[in-house]
């Protein structure tokens, strides 16, 4: 796959937001699609719609953090900060 290598589109956005541009100038400035971007916000608006519970940044944080940071809520350091200061825990993957 291409997620890691210097060609993907969704990396070299996430490079730009890391280099503190903005995410409406990082797409304006290209003709090239980072599916990544409209897909973060499409989950996240699925999984607010349906799934139950008033905290779901901690059942799904990098999904969350994510797309606070596409929104412009966190800067990029300061989702990862959030993320690495999160507890660890044991992930159920059975669970509905």
């Amino acid at each position: 796959g291409t997620c890691f290598g210097p060609l993907s589109r969704n990396r070299q956005v996430g490079i730009r937001l890391g280099r503190g541009e903005k995410l409406e100038d990082i797409l304006s400035s290209t003709s090239e699609v980072a599916e990544g971007v409209a897909t973060a916000r499409a989950i996240t608006a699925l999984v607010n719609s349906k799934v139950r519970g008033y905290r779901k940044d901690l059942k799904f944080p990098i999904l969350f953090g994510v797309a606070a940071i596409l929104d412009g809520q966190l800067s990029p350091r300061e989702g990862l900060e959030r993320l690495m200061a999160m507890p660890l825990r044991v992930e159920d993957f059975h669970s509905s």
